[in-house]
């Protein structure tokens, strides 16, 4: 499992406990949890997706 599959399963965790969430409060709390770990995911991705680049990039300059 990568970083981002971990951070968007932690992502449906927060968003399921939000529309389980009874206190509007707690429904937000939940709610903006899940916009973090939907953007650890985002950066997560983008991470990988450079790292790609850059080692293809290494490979084809050798």
């Amino acid at each position: 499992m990568s970083a981002a599959d971990f951070y968007h399963q932690n992502a449906a965790s927060e968003r399921l406990a939000a529309s389980k969430a009874d206190l509007p409060n707690r429904r937000r709390q939940h709610e903006h949890s899940a916009e973090r770990w939907e953007q650890m995911a985002r950066d997560a991705e983008e991470t990988e997706r450079r790292t790609l680049i850059n080692k293809a990039q290494k490979r084809a300059s050798r």
